[in-house]
């Protein structure tokens, strides 16, 4: 298979992880960025060894002609319904006008497989646009990361720096899949130049419950947590549409178990 990798959404925090990750393997990779990019984006994937090229989606033939020649086909485009359905369908029929044998979507993300329609918009977006794909002469692989690790610093309700406080959802043991941006970037270039990888790739740097992160916190905080239920989906879900966030109900402190990483 041809080392051309062409990566769409390359100015982005993942994109940009991908590029250099693709470069790291000796891969000749292609940015397509938007024409109105900044020279300093520009500037810095150039830096990383990548051939930039701006181009305009809403053009058939020009993006077309950024496909031609790749091995793969790799999107990192996030946004809304008009990016992750309708310019990833653009790319999509770009690749597959230019004969490219492979693509990875802009899924990245918690396993929505195993999620029922209607639940999760940004969900949603991907099974739309898995429909599209899947209708597709090409052979592609999605990636479920979980979450991004890097959400874990950004005091979410899960875990809340300010508060001193793990909230979770009926379960304390629940494992979730959190990886890194560089694991998910290396992942996906690894991917991208194989032509083995299968339809699905489920990854997780490592998978702590609720009930590890409080003795993660502790250690990051250097004080005591306390870990909270905020009870079944029916009691706090009417409260949280009202609301907003809901206020955990008040629990007693309880010794949790060691942290521990599980690697892929």
């Amino acid at each position: 298979m041809t080392s051309l990798i062409v990566v769409a959404g390359a100015t982005g925090k993942l994109g940009g992880r991908l590029v250099a990750a693709l470069r790291q393997r000796g891969a000749t990779v292609r940015a397509l960025v938007r024409p109105e990019t900044t020279p300093a984006n520009v500037a810095r994937l150039a830096q990383l060894g990548a051939e930039v090229l701006p181009v305009d989606f809403a053009d058939p033939g020009a993006l077309t002609r950024a496909c031609q020649g790749a091995g793969c086909v790799v999107s990192a485009l996030a946004g809304l319904r008009d990016v992750i359905v309708g310019a990833q369908t653009q790319l999509l029929a770009a690749a597959v006008a230019a004969g490219v044998p492979r693509f990875i979507p802009s899924d990245f993300s918690s396993d929505y497989t195993q999620q029922a329609p209607g639940l999760n918009r940004n969900f949603d977006l991907r099974r739309e646009f898995r429909a599209h794909l899947d209708q597709a002469p090409i052979a592609a692989t999605s990636i479920l990361n979980g979450a991004f690790a890097e959400v874990l610093t950004y005091n979410i309700p899960l875990l809340d720096f300010k508060r001193q406080q793990v909230g979770y959802w009926e379960d304390a043991d629940w494992s979730i899949d959190f990886t890194t941006m560089d694991d998910t970037a290396a992942y996906a270039a690894a991917a991208a130049l194989d032509a083995a990888t299968p339809r699905w790739l489920r990854i997780a740097s490592f998978q702590p419950s609720p009930r590890q992160l409080v003795g993660i916190a502790e250690a990051a905080a250097g004080g005591s947590s306390r870990w909270c239920g905020w009870g079944p989906a029916p009691t706090w879900r009417p409260r949280f549409s009202r609301r907003g966030r809901p206020t955990p109900p008040a629990s007693s402190s309880s010794t949790p178990t060691g942290s521990r990483c599980n690697t892929c």
